[in-house]
């Protein structure tokens, strides 16, 4: 778009420069190893198209401002300088989304600038009831958010690669000609990038390990029933989380999960000494223009070794009465989440327990959406829709507080979202699960199951190991090679 075609967005504070051009061979991973040589902090936002939408790949470099929060302290780095204040979260985003507000151009991708990142524990500012005083080993922010002004968007169908650059509506007049030659030096950079061996490895210097064994966990899941038939809540999500001390990048393993596991969302998300891997099947809540959509997903069986085991096994699923009862326990908090933000009476379930095939597991899915409130804004729909009840539980803020009673560890970024909001208010977060994070040599790969009424601890422990096989499978088949890997198509 040319300089006096963005003349008509001037009452915007901001407006996004971009330049377009077609690739027919694009590869995210290779672009972003380049990144990463280059010494850039980097994230990568991927997956297989949504319904209705073309599937976007989108990458970040050089982000203007690292945003780190945690137990009420704002960490704000920018130009290489740090400050440190204590301070409320939500007003600071609110403002800073305003302060880079954006339009919507026409043609354009869904992402062109914004904020990306991760949290779960972010959910104890949106709901004061809830208590932080859990163990955290690792030191995991509550919030972990890169200011993306730059932004690289390849549409999967068309092919067309968008640079976006985000510039303060005041200073266009004078930035215009720097910004395009800087975009295209960029475009020649993902022009001329060949497919080269690219030096990554990872290393497991110890075995993964479950925090919680089968009798520790056969107690926990007996104390969830006991609150059960209290009536405190009807279904609570327990979690088990496995550790390993590791070398080297998580990166490395992206290739090999994201080519094992196809699905709507695969991530790869660094900032210092935290990385985040993943492939996860579960959208928290995506906004495009005022509609917004939610894919509840909950009723899990692991996928058969024969194509007749699994049809059993899809047949299993979907006439189970818990599994049929507690996914819809779990549209009904979708709805009312929803509700909370949007116009009255928009609220529909427009797909209702569709059975979805992934690569380790199977799945009931519904879709619930709605038309979003025009007084509502990103963070507003955050505090509502965060963190999803398929990871909580219901009611959802009871059901938190005795997971941190119950578990007694942090969970970082596992059952929170990751993905972006867009300075032009529109947003995509998945769920944070089929993940594995790094902090330092401490590695994490994070499950969780369903806890109901009549669940039975023995079987609800293996769903840890079914829902996390396709992410250790990952790691451990790219640490056994013990080699350089290729970040190849």
């Amino acid at each position: 778009m040319k300089k006096e075609d963005l003349a008509i967005y001037a009452d915007y504070p901001a407006v996004p420069v971009t330049m377009q051009f077609k690739v027919l061979q694009f590869n995210p991973l290779n672009l972003v190893s380049h990144l990463r040589q280059q010494g850039h902090t980097s994230y990568l936002l991927t997956g297989a198209p949504k319904p209705k939408l073309d599937g976007y790949t989108f990458i970040g470099y050089q982000p203007k401002m690292k945003i780190h929060y945690r137990n009420g302290q704002l960490t704000v780095i920018k130009n290489g300088k740090t400050t440190t204040k204590k301070t409320a979260i939500k007003p600071y985003l609110e403002e800073l989304l305003n302060r880079f507000r954006t339009p919507k151009l026409p043609d354009s991708p869904p992402f062109q600038g914004g904020l990306v990142g991760y949290a779960y524990d972010y959910g104890q500012y949106a709901n004061p009831t809830l208590s932080s005083s859990v163990s955290d080993p690792y030191q995991l922010d509550d919030v972990d958010l890169l200011l993306a002004d730059q932004v690289i968007a390849y549409n999967q169908r068309t092919k067309i690669v968008t640079l976006s650059q985000i510039v303060p509506t005041n200073e266009l007049n004078n930035r215009f000609e720097q910004v395009q030659v800087q975009l295209g030096k960029l475009k020649r950079t993902i022009l001329q990038l060949q497919q080269s061996f690219v030096p990554v490895t990872l290393q497991l210097k110890s075995a993964l390990q479950l925090q919680f064994n089968l009798p520790t966990f056969t107690n926990l899941v007996e104390q969830t029933k006991q609150h059960i038939v209290a009536g405190d809540i009807f279904q609570l999500i327990l979690s088990n989380p496995q550790h390993a001390d590791m070398a080297g990048s998580l990166f490395a393993a992206a290739p090999t999960l994201f080519h094992q596991s196809p699905s709507p969302y695969q991530f790869y998300f660094q900032d210092g000494d935290f990385e985040a891997l993943g492939a996860s099947p579960e959208t928290l809540i995506s906004r495009q223009g005022t509609q917004l959509v939610t894919y509840p997903l909950a009723g899990t069986r692991r996928r058969g070794k024969t194509e007749a085991e699994d049809r059993r096994l899809a047949a299993e699923l979907q006439h189970s009465e818990k599994e049929l009862s507690e996914h819809n326990m779990l549209i009904d908090l979708g709805r009312n989440d929803l509700g909370r933000v949007s116009r009255f009476g928009s609220v529909k379930v427009t797909s209702c327990r569709q059975l979805l095939r992934f690569s380790q597991v199977m799945h009931l899915g519904s879709t619930i959406e709605s038309e979003v409130r025009s007084d509502q804004s990103s963070i507003d729909i955050l505090d509502a829709l965060m963190p999803a009840g398929t990871l909580s539980g219901a009611p959802k803020v009871r059901a938190m507080q005795l997971i941190n009673e119950l578990e007694q560890n942090k969970r970082g970024l596992y059952g929170g979202c990751l993905g972006y909001l867009d300075f032009d208010g529109d947003l995509d977060l998945c769920i944070g699960i089929r993940l594995a994070y790094r902090k330092g040599t401490n590695l994490v790969v994070h499950s969780g199951a369903g806890i109901v009424a009549d669940s039975i601890a023995k079987y609800e422990y293996q769903e840890f190991n079914n829902k996390a096989r396709s992410v250790v499978t990952a790691l451990q088949q790219v640490a056994k090679q013990e080699v350089h890997y290729a970040v190849n198509n």
